[in-house]
């Protein structure tokens, strides 16, 4: 569990009184992410999703011939003839084209001219016709496997309850995507939907990472819109300088990051980069998923999550069979218990 020093982080949605002084985090600010190895699946559900705290595993892509089957020249020559999603700094979708043409325009480029487009190339997650990576994924699905810290069962999206099992390498998860990056390109600040947490293997080059905690919300949004810390509108947001980063660390090759649900992370590729990531609701945080759903019934973004459960919905789409959906998991209290399997 977490430990006491960590509860200022963990509040859920509104800014810390705290925080506004800036004394709360002391010699905190600006700490390195918390680095571990060996950890056991009900270690990670009890101390990093149930706890809600972002955490790098150092040691879960070993054996995963990263230097070989993960390399710009491997991908191209297995890839690229495939069309890719290419978005810019945050999730608008500019273009659909080659891979091999992104490699082209965008990766060894001079420092003075670095990389804005970004390619994150997402498996099926609505029903729409699109350049999905699904096929990909599948000529790829040897080179990787589901990480060892990470649960096979007790998932809320995509719903997988024990005894049955689910291997993220073969099977959707909600955003699972290939995100291929020039130097420079960057995802601006956001946080992940319906709260979801994620999970991000570095294959190839290195990330910078600023994360702040759900409690400094009120500094870093104006509705559903983000602060742009490298550029702040102060109009828009005149709160911002008292937003405090908890953690500023580098994501390096063969590093999986865990990004809880609710933390605000900007990411910006320092090299050219080729990562894998995805997220999901564990049923460990099965309540803080019901009350996001039960309060915020209208965000697009549960279009997702209802492609996911649709199967357990049926003919409904509403977010009440959503709702009656958690409803009947914590009841029957079969969706957490502390065996994680």
């Amino acid at each position: 569990m977490a430990s006491g020093s960590d509860e200022p982080y963990l509040s859920s949605f509104g800014c810390n009184t705290a925080l506004k002084t800036g004394t709360t985090f002391g010699a905190r600010i600006f700490m390195k992410l918390e680095r571990r190895s060996g950890l056991t699946p009900e270690q990670f559900v009890t101390e990093h999703i149930v706890a809600n705290k972002p955490v790098i595993i150092s040691d879960a892509m070993s054996g995963w011939e990263i230097s070989t089957k993960w390399t710009p020249e491997y991908l191209e020559q297995k890839l690229g003839e495939e069309d890719v999603q290419i978005y810019d700094n945050l999730f608008d979708l500019q273009n659909v084209g080659s891979l091999h043409d992104y490699f082209a325009e965008n990766f060894g480029r001079p420092a003075d001219h670095p990389s804005t487009e970004y390619v994150r190339w997402y498996t099926k997650f609505k029903e729409m016709d699109f350049a999905w990576a699904d096929e990909a994924f599948s000529m790829i699905r040897e080179n990787w496997c589901h990480p060892y810290f990470l649960p096979s069962s007790d998932f809320i999206v995509p719903f997988r309850s024990a005894p049955a099992r689910i291997n993220v390498v073969d099977e959707r998860f909600p955003y699972k995507g290939l995100f291929i990056s020039g130097a420079g390109a960057r995802t601006r600040l956001h946080r992940d939907p319906w709260m979801s947490d994620a999970v991000l293997c570095q294959f190839y080059g290195r990330k910078s990472l600023t994360v702040y905690s759900p409690d400094q919300a009120c500094y870093l949004l104006n509705g559903d819109e983000f602060v742009d810390p490298q550029d702040p509108d102060l109009e828009k947001f005149p709160e911002f300088h008292k937003a405090i980063p908890v953690y500023e660390d580098v994501l390096e090759p063969g590093e999986v990051l865990y990004f809880a649900g609710g933390w605000f992370h900007d990411v910006t590729s320092l090299t050219d980069s080729i990562s894998v990531t995805w997220n999901f609701m564990h049923s460990g945080r099965l309540s803080a998923f019901y009350e996001f759903v039960k309060a915020h019934p209208e965000d697009k973004q549960l279009e997702i999550v209802r492609f996911f459960l649709q199967p357990w919905l049926g003919e409904r789409k509403d977010t009440g069979a959503i709702l009656e959906l958690l409803e009947r998991q914590m009841e029957s209290n079969t969706a957490f218990s502390a065996g994680t399997r």
